[in-house]
């Protein structure tokens, strides 16, 4: 707004005039809060519906669409609430954030569900006795409103795609985009990291807090990163949980997976070459990748059709296998059960019989690949294929498991029909206290160098999780030292301060098959329903 200036009127007489009138007038209002509406809204707390949400409080926080033009259309955020079980120590709330982009968070209130295949939730940490634990479904996604859904899926290319699959790739995220576009294209330049941490502090007000404390995971960091740069009066303890890098947004960030996916295929394979004796997978790390190689070979002649979990009918190919074989290779607590599990494929035998899982209810959503399209949108892409192609050749010739390709691969960002709405958000800590940054040292969804960047970037802590390929760490099973570590931190009020956990220890010898032989049907039903994921599936591990 331009300030408009009086004229300078000669004559010491008529200056001294007007300087007098000036100091005597009232001084200006200041200008109205454009958010005032929202955030004096009245929340109507009420029992959560979904089985997923039993015992919860849920509600709905307007929130503008457009924050540069707030009297205009409005969405609306879906939110969970699980109220501190000590109110006598209750410390305020902690907004929390799963990942993704495009994980919902009502569920992260949670206490574990494991009728529903669910073993992870907040509800039964030590913050949820001094915290209001909120979860909350970010604009787009989940229960919140207007949903995106761009009638298809992200697109999903093999990780070592020949040249002459470059071509269909690049139609189908062409394709992808051009359909996002059509359902959404007004909606999507508003799905963005920055609106979310703005509809994060409309929820902050709305529930009458000051501020808030933050726990958040994976995409859940860069989210937290971005709402204290923001709101740093408003931030007060924060956990950023396996931190992604703080720059590269997106994908610069995304093709550092590959990488991380082999690393933990190159610490497996030493660790059963070790073990020949019991696997017979060649007793060097060079004879084991043959092995896997030649078993890919068979799977591209003649696929699966008896993998537990999936559907009658549906193939297990050699595209699957290379992401079976990186992901399962980050699980070193695990590398008994997982080279059990190996074997059925490597000797072709049948796999036994077991009783599937339960998975997630399918009444919550755990993510929205058409969310996850949109929030990618809010960086500038390479638009031109050549250069993906370049770096699809390399992916495939070095690192050829778990991800593989995918993020070298055109993305449908990259066919986008207009720039981002606005710049990212420059990532700083100012006006709030140091923070507790979280990173394992072989995390393949977000690489360990993430944690480092993000602690400098931000002056803050880290906590380093010594050889551990998993992500996410507060709350879950084996991780005791990180978990209390940030219990300290959030709960107690310690300073936080540069330390080390290890991770889940690996196996000594070789599991018997008798003991393993029912985990390895879950083991595989639970890989499979996460096949398609770039990311593991969010109900076992946050994305």
């Amino acid at each position: 707004m331009r300030r408009a200036h009086a004229p300078i009127i000669a004559g010491a007489l008529v200056s001294a005039l007007t300087l007098s009138l000036a100091a005597a007038a009232p001084a200006a209002a200041e200008p109205a809060d454009p958010l005032s509406a929202f955030h004096g809204q009245e929340v109507a707390w009420a029992p959560c519906e979904e089985r997923l949400l039993e015992g919860l409080e849920c509600a709905w926080i307007e929130v503008p669409l457009d924050y540069g033009d707030p009297g205009g259309e409005r969405a609306s955020v879906a939110i969970s609430r699980h109220t501190a079980t000590d109110p006598g120590r209750r410390r305020g709330i902690l907004l929390t954030n799963p990942g993704g982009p495009g994980g919902a968070g009502r569920y992260m209130a949670i206490e574990p569900r494991p009728d529903l295949g669910i073993d992870y939730g907040l509800g039964a940490q030590r913050v949820a006795e001094v915290y209001d634990v909120i979860g909350m479904d970010p604009r787009g996604g989940g229960a919140s409103t207007p949903y995106l859904d761009c009638g298809t899926d992200l697109p999903l290319p093999p990780p070592r795609p020949d040249d002459g699959e470059f071509s269909a790739v690049t139609r189908t995220a062409i394709a992808a985009q051009r359909s996002c576009e059509r359902a959404h294209g007004d909606l999507i330049p508003y799905m963005t990291t920055a609106n979310t941490a703005r509809d994060m502090d409309v929820v902050r007000a709305a529930l009458g807090e000051e501020r808030i404390s933050y726990y958040g995971a994976s995409y859940g960091t860069y989210l937290g990163a971005v709402y204290g740069s923001l709101f740093p009066e408003r931030l007060d303890r924060s956990v950023l949980d396996s931190a992604v890098l703080p720059e590269g947004m997106w994908r610069d960030l995304f093709r550092t997976q590959k990488e991380g996916y082999t690393a933990n295929v190159d610490r497996y394979t030493e660790w059963v070459a070790e073990r020949h004796g019991s696997y017979g997978f060649g007793s060097t790390p060079q004879e084991v990748l043959a092995t896997v190689e030649e078993t890919r070979a068979r799977l591209e002649e003649e696929p699966r059709y008896d993998v537990p979990g999936l559907p009658e009918g549906t193939p297990f190919t050699a595209d699957d296998f290379d992401m079976y074989v990186g992901m399962m290779s980050r699980n070193q607590g695990i590398w008994d059960l997982v080279s059990l599990e190996l074997g059925y494929f490597v000797d072709g035998r049948p796999f036994p019989g077991f009783e599937a899982p339960g998975f997630p209810d399918p009444e919550v959503e755990l993510s929205n690949d058409s969310l996850l399209m949109a929030v990618l949108c809010e960086a500038e892409w390479p638009s031109r294929p050549s250069e993906y192609y370049a770096d699809m050749r390399e992916a495939r010739e070095h690192h050829p498991y778990g991800v593989g390709a995918f993020w070298d691969s055109p993305q449908p960002c990259a066919f986008a029909s207009r720039a981002p709405a606005e710049p990212l958000v420059e990532l700083e800590r100012d006006g709030y206290g140091p923070g507790l940054v979280i990173a394992a040292e072989y995390d393949a969804n977000t690489v360990y160098e993430g944690g480092p960047l993000m602690a400098e970037r931000l002056d803050n802590p880290l906590l380093t999780i010594t050889d551990e390929g998993g992500h996410g760490f507060y709350g879950f099973p084996g991780h005791d030292c990180a978990t209390a570590a940030v219990d300290a931190y959030l709960v107690d009020g310690a300073a936080p301060g540069d330390t080390t956990c290890a991770g889940i220890p690996r196996p000594r010898d070789a599991a018997p098959s008798a003991q393993a032989r029912s985990a390895v049907g879950e083991a595989v039903a639970g890989f499979v329903d996460g096949l398609g994921d770039p990311l593991p599936p969010v109900g076992a591990r946050i994305g």
